[in-house]
């Protein structure tokens, strides 16, 4: 429960320190005091949105500090305890501490037990802490898609209504996945056409790798064949047949060397050089003439590589300026073929995948919806009994379950398909009648605020009843009320200070006296500024005081005192 709430620099609250108990928690004070600031306050911790002009003028941030503790022996607070385990939340000496400064920069900062964390993460946890039931709270029973939420939440079906959320979320993730497959197999399959028609063309010329080099070498041979016939001619002169060529020059000098290495001997290997030299020389023109021999022209030949030449640059323009690349492109398109079949079978797997996710999604629909319709006779009735003790006897209550047929629907159940959404496959209104004799009609219709107001509090004590949140704080829940029914609400909000630490602000004296702590908020002019404070009322006197004044509307009458004290007795 929230034990303590420190406020500073807030709006017209310089600092504020409030130490809340267990069971009912009455906080009053004259119109415009600054209640409503109390809440904005404890919102701020509970990781609602904030803004720089919450800032008291003058100071650069505001500061807002909300301590919880725990009590195992009340189940409000067990239950808290579980949900922060499954948030994965450490409690240090069953202790948690909420922090939240604004700068008047506009940026704002969370804060748990010391550490920072992010806004989600604050608003995850409070959200196990505290509910707050504001008066707008009471505009979403206008609006008959909130009416599900309050069934479910009232027949402790959450759980069950969280798998059809779940398991529909999974219906149309699945539906994606295969929407989005086949998108993808559908262009491609539409590129399919072009795919094999590159195939065919490639495999058509077949290129070879390092094919149009070899090709550019002969082309350029065949065209330049009569000038190397001629060059190369020569050399063969000049090394074997011409008077005085290489060859024969070699062999004099071979013979002059012999002669001589008759007289000295160290010449003999010069001797055996000139001989490799003389048969290198004779290889050399035995080659040249081998390549002037073939040297032949073939126009026929010339002809055909120029044409090979030609397609292989027109294919390797196409696919990326050279044969490497085409080589490339083959691959690509063949694995572009194997994508195509492996997203055949993606398919037929995501379309089973979405089968199963539509046959759960039908499941928990059906055993929600089973569960919607067991519990709504006996919540009706105990709605009835609670309308009755705050007032409106007689009262007929009903939750209205309809199913909408739908050919294309998700659901199918007893041979007919409906229309489904992430909260099942039926929509929830309330109906009502608060005269007896009267014909049951929409709440939306028919009720008035007094009754709206009585309606959306039974509806919360018996969510509260069995809920896990441990503190329950409700913003003039009286609203529209007076009399014998502000009694009977007031009685309903000290029951649930039995199970729930409860914190309600009221204008309402018959709902104030029954208060275990009582705070006054007052507004007062200090230094030429306004500033709101928070008193605790703890003795009699100052609790009969504040009960009087909400009795006379502010002037403190004998009489009023009185009646204030018959209501404290």
């Amino acid at each position: 429960m929230l034990t303590r709430l420190a406020i500073q620099n807030f709006a017209l609250i310089e600092h504020v320190e409030i130490e809340f108990g267990k069971g009912l928690n009455i906080i009053t004070g004259a119109t415009g005091a600054g209640k409503s600031i109390l809440l904005g306050a404890l919102n701020c911790i509970l990781g609602e949105p904030t803004r720089p002009e919450l800032i008291r003028t003058g100071c650069e941030k505001c500061v807002v500090e909300g301590l919880f503790e725990f009590d195992e022996n009340n189940v409000g607070c067990r239950s808290a305890m579980n949900r922060l385990r499954d948030l994965h939340v450490e409690l240090i000496d069953k202790q948690i501490a909420l922090r939240r400064e604004i700068r008047n920069n506009g940026r704002s900062r969370a804060y748990v037990d010391g550490n920072l964390v992010p806004l989600k993460r604050l608003r995850e946890i409070g959200e196990v802490l505290v509910d707050l039931h504001g008066q707008h709270e009471h505009q979403s029973l206008l609006n008959e898609e909130h009416h599900v939420r309050f069934l479910d939440e009232c027949a402790q079906l959450r759980e069950q209504a969280e798998f059809v959320r779940n398991s529909f979320d999974e219906v149309e993730q699945s539906a994606r996945k295969l929407e989005n497959l086949k998108g993808d197999y559908f262009q491609r399959q539409r590129e399919e056409e072009l795919r094999v028609f590159q195939l065919e063309e490639i495999r058509r010329i077949a290129p070879e790798e390092g094919e149009d080099e070899r090709l550019e070498n002969e082309v350029r041979i065949m065209t330049n064949r009569a000038e190397l016939s001629t060059e190369v001619s020569r050399v063969l002169d000049n090394l074997y047949q011409n008077d005085g060529a290489i060859v024969e020059s070699i062999s004099t000098c071979r013979r002059q060397l012999d002669r001589m290495a008759k007289i000295d001997g160290q010449l003999d290997p010069l001797i055996r050089d000139f001989e490799e030299l003389l048969f290198r020389s004779e290889d050399i023109a035995v080659n040249l003439k081998n390549y002037i021999d073939q040297l032949e022209e073939n126009p026929e030949q010339l002809e055909q590589s120029q044409e090979r030449l030609l397609e292989l640059r027109k294919l390797a323009q196409k696919y990326g300026g050279n044969l490497k690349n085409v080589s490339l492109a083959v691959c690509e398109l063949e694995s572009s073929g194997v994508i195509l079949a492996k997203l055949r079978k993606a398919i037929v797997s995501a379309e089973m995948q979405h089968a199963k996710a539509v046959d759960r999604f039908t499941h928990n629909c059906i055993e929600l919806s089973v569960k919607r319709n067991d519990a709504a006779t006996a919540l009706a009735k105990e709605i009835e009994t609670g309308l009755d003790d705050l007032g409106i006897s007689g009262a007929k209550f009903d939750f209205v379950c309809t199913r909408e047929e739908d050919s294309e629907g998700l659901v199918e159940f007893d041979g007919i398909r409906y229309r489904a959404n992430a909260t099942g496959i039926e929509k929830v209104a309330f109906f009502i009648s608060t005269n007896p004799g009267e014909p049951m009609k929409p709440l939306v219709r028919t009720a008035s605020g007094g009754e709206i107001s009585r309606i959306m509090l039974v509806l919360k004590l018996i969510i509260a009843e069995k809920d896990s949140v441990s503190t329950l704080v409700f913003d003039e829940i009286d609203s529209g009320i007076s009399g014998s029914t502000a009694s009977a609400v007031g009685h309903y909000l000290e029951q649930l200070g039995h199970s729930h630490q409860t914190i309600a602000i009221t204008h309402l004296p018959q709902i104030a006296c029954l208060a275990t702590q009582h705070f006054a908020v007052r507004k007062s002019q200090q230094k030429e500024r306004t500033i709101t404070e928070v008193h605790r009322l703890d003795n009699e006197d100052e609790r009969l005081d504040e009960i009087a004044s909400l009795l006379a509307g502010g002037t403190l009458s004998t009489s009023a005192r009185e009646h204030a004290a018959e209501l404290l007795k």
